[in-house]
């Protein structure tokens, strides 16, 4: 058994994905540093280099550690959902309410989209990118069955890529609520794109 699969290590390791997280939302992808995550674990310089092949490594697993947390707080708002037949503006209401959240944070919500914007640099946020998008599929179809809409696969992805691109535009101006915006742009599509069963 290596030092890194003993439970002191497994410790360690742990402490520094949770310190590389925190760091994730409060800076970015940016504030994810060696010496950065090595201070807010409390843990030696050398520890994150030991734990982790690569800075890359790092930050996919601060990345994963942030979206886990993210899923989650969807998955309870997913499952609070009562089963009953919606309207488009109730469904459209619906899915702003557990994919985006009113009071999901910013910084939350930075950190979700920024980590699918570096996937196209960086390898490993894109298997942490392609993780995520099945289960949010998953969940999206889940909101839209409980809601009695057709969840076709194919529309389910469109339904996604009108939520992201209304939520990237809202945390772009500062002018609307990102939940806001996801609702009204859902409200525009959702009769065509999920319509009742």
């Amino acid at each position: 058994m290596t030092s890194a699969a003993t439970p002191k290590g497994l410790r360690r390791r742990s402490r520094l994905i949770e310190a590389a997280g925190a760091l994730l939302l409060e800076g970015g992808f940016d504030a994810v540093r060696h010496r950065a995550v090595a201070e807010r674990a409390q843990l030696p310089l050398a520890s994150t280099t030991y734990y982790f092949g690569s800075l890359e490594d790092l930050m996919a697993e601060a990345a994963a550690y942030v979206c886990r947390n993210d899923e989650d707080c969807i998955a309870a708002r997913r499952d609070a959902l009562p089963r009953r037949r919606r309207g488009g503006q109730a469904t459209a209401d619906a899915l702003a309410e557990v994919f985006v959240g009113p009071d999901t944070t910013i910084q939350t919500l930075a950190a979700r989209y920024e980590t699918i914007a570096l996937a196209a640099r960086y390898p490993r946020l894109h298997d942490v990118v392609v993780d995520r998008r099945v289960l949010l599929s998953e969940m999206h179809s889940d909101v839209l069955q409980k809601s009695f809409r057709v969840a076709d696969p194919v529309h389910v992805g469109q339904l996604i890529a009108v939520e992201d691109g209304a939520v990237v535009g809202a945390l772009g101006l500062r002018q609307v609520s990102p939940y806001v915006a996801a609702r009204d742009a859902l409200h525009e599509v959702i009769d065509v794109l999920a319509p009742r069963e």
